[in-house]
């Protein structure tokens, strides 16, 4: 397969430019293309949906998906957006295979259009921010970083996943759960990595641990189209693929993108297409790249600066939320009998490390752990050597454990994992994985770790949930956490502290949505494969929250209680000694 290539300025991972495109042949690029129409009208097609665009109208070509534009107006100006989603895997492990869709010249669903309108003023506003520090004669590359990093999480968390009416992919009907997400990532990537095989429902059920109906009806309900019909469609992009780049015969094609016969490749293609496969490549005519009039960047700017000044216009404050906290009142529980975590052995190279991590792990006061059964069914003999390991601590040790994705902590950032463990009651967490995990394959300490190590360091802490925030004691000082998990919103904390004297001591700890490995490994474009033990431990030592000591009757300031996207903060505070006047 033809994929176009995309050069890149320097180390950012997003290639920016404005186009005039008059025509071109299909291709695909190993990165998605965002395109936004700044004047003037085309079409642009992806695989067999054409669609027509007019201007401030943004549409998404997903990797190696097979797109052109064609049929252009002499006035055409476009902006256009390359994006190796690749180098953001870090964060997002399956975002390869992810679906975004927010093509709003399309009908959408009923019931969805406000939403959807709302999401699409916020994305053009990032765009055109993007583009206006992209095209400064002195670029500041954090910046850059930073915006490219923001602009894919907004596509992650808003506009990932599609709905397919007639034979048409349009966006989601609704804004699904991120466990629906992730599943649907990890089922589509299943699939193109397999479409070539035979692949069943209970295939995809059985890697997700899930029963047959459960996958199913989700499917149905968020896709709008059975197992099978997804399948087909991955099948037939492929096919596409090999019809537009390759001489291969229809046979040869249709039985390597997995159909069971010429026949039902031809009767698929056709239902999709609405011509066969042979009438398809008849018709399709590769063209020489041509171009519309000639355009200064400066014309393209003052045609990007009005999404940047709606985006201003419907800016909305932050989320202002009062919070008076009451150490009085309210029933506390104790953290290590309720939230104590049950660390899941799935893996020999996780057994192997128990050893290793077991002076740490101790500090976290374990529950239990439990072994997968596949783990301890290919390996008999591992029950009893780890049971003789945790006699002498008294842990309780399950084995042929069933282990099912809901039921783990899954937490990219800080605040995610205070919310999952205290809030939504979630124990069990892997000893080595991703986002799952209390340490990453390579060692580094996630986000989960980072929860479990702060009540590590207090002395017999007890908790109480007050909906606003969380009140949490013990035997040397008292906090109130307030996580803020929110991806687009700014939360303003109106505190009402006056059940705490004016001379007491305040410690604010700060855990933003950067302040985890995944955001490290990011900055440092590193695999944890190659980074140096001493650097590993440095990272590892920088997960404590960022630190600010104040006093609450002279040092309380308004800015200091607004709380950023996906981040959590604990204000500690503790009494002056006996007798200090201040």
């Amino acid at each position: 397969m033809l994929l176009e290539s995309v050069s890149y300025m320097g180390e950012l991972p997003f290639e920016l430019s404005f186009l005039n495109v008059a025509e071109e042949s299909k291709h695909c690029h190993k990165e998605i293309e965002i395109l936004l129409v700044l004047r003037g009208m085309t079409h642009y097609q992806i695989y067999h949906t054409d669609y027509e665009l007019s201007p401030g109208d943004l549409i998404i070509a997903d990797v190696e998906d097979l797109h052109q534009i064609h049929g252009s107006t002499d006035d055409i100006l476009m902006l256009s957006i390359h994006v190796d989603t690749g180098r953001f895997e870090h964060l997002y492990p399956n975002i390869r295979y992810m679906f975004f869709v927010c093509e709003e010249c399309m009908e959408g669903p009923a019931g969805n259009r406000q939403l959807l309108e709302s999401k699409l003023t916020r994305l053009k506003g990032h765009i055109a921010k993007l583009a206006m520090d992209y095209t400064k004669k002195d670029k500041d590359m954090p910046l850059l970083m930073d915006e490219i990093s923001e602009l894919v999480s907004i596509l992650v968390n808003h506009f990932q996943g599609f709905f397919m009416e007639d034979y048409q992919y349009k966006t989601s009907q609704e804004d699904m759960s991120p466990d629906d997400l992730q599943r649907l990532s990890r089922i589509t990537r299943y699939i193109m990595l397999n479409y070539k095989e035979k692949i069943t429902l209970d295939d995809v059920s059985n890697m997700e641990h899930l029963s047959s109906y459960y996958v199913s009806h989700l499917i149905k309900k968020t896709l709008g189209f059975n197992f099978q019909n997804f399948v087909n469609a991955i099948r037939l992009e492929y096919a596409e693929k090999l019809l537009v780049f390759t001489n291969m015969t229809l046979m040869q094609i249709s039985e390597e993108c997995g159909f069971s016969s010429p026949n039902y490749f031809n009767k698929c293609f056709s239902a999709w297409h609405g011509k066969t496969p042979a009438q398809y490549r008849k018709a399709y005519h590769p063209c020489e790249r041509s171009f519309k009039a000639p355009f200064t960047q400066e014309e393209a700017l003052s045609l990007v600066a009005p999404f940047l000044n709606v985006i201003k216009r419907n800016y909305e404050p932050p989320a202002r939320i009062t919070v008076e906290p009451d150490f009085e009142k309210g029933k506390f529980v104790d953290f290590w009998e309720i939230c104590a975590p049950r660390i899941v052995v799935d893996s020999l190279e996780s057994a192997l490390n128990l050893g290793y991590y077991w002076e740490t792990l101790q500090r976290l006061r374990p529950a239990a752990f439990i072994l997968d059964e596949n783990l301890t069914r290919r390996n008999k003999d591992l029950e009893k050597s780890l049971r003789e390991l945790l006699a002498p601590l008294n842990i309780p040790l399950f084995a042929d454990q069933i282990i099912r994705e809901e039921d783990l902590i899954a937490a990219s950032n800080t605040a995610s994992a205070f919310e999952q463990i205290l809030c939504a009651g979630h124990s069990r967490v892997r000893l080595m994985g991703d986002q799952d995990a209390l340490f990453t394959a390579g060692g580094l300490k996630t986000p989960a770790f980072q929860v479990y190590d702060y009540f590590s360091q207090l002395a017999g802490p007890q908790f109480f949930n007050a909906d606003t925030h969380i009140l949490i004691k013990c035997r040397d000082a008292r906090a109130i956490l307030l996580f803020n998990t929110d991806s687009t919103t700014v939360l303003d904390i109106n505190f009402v502290l006056t059940r705490i004297p004016d001379q007491d001591y305040l410690v604010r700890r700060e855990f933003s949505q950067r302040e985890n490995c995944y955001s490290v490994l990011g900055d440092l474009e590193a695999q944890e494969q190659a980074l140096p033990p001493l650097l590993i431990d440095r990272i590892n030592q920088s997960f404590d929250g960022k630190v600010h000591f104040f006093r609450l009757d002279k040092d309380l300031q308004e800015d200091d209680f607004l709380i950023d996207h996906n981040t959590a903060v604990v204000l500690e505070i503790m009494e002056p000694p006996k007798g200090h006047d201040g």
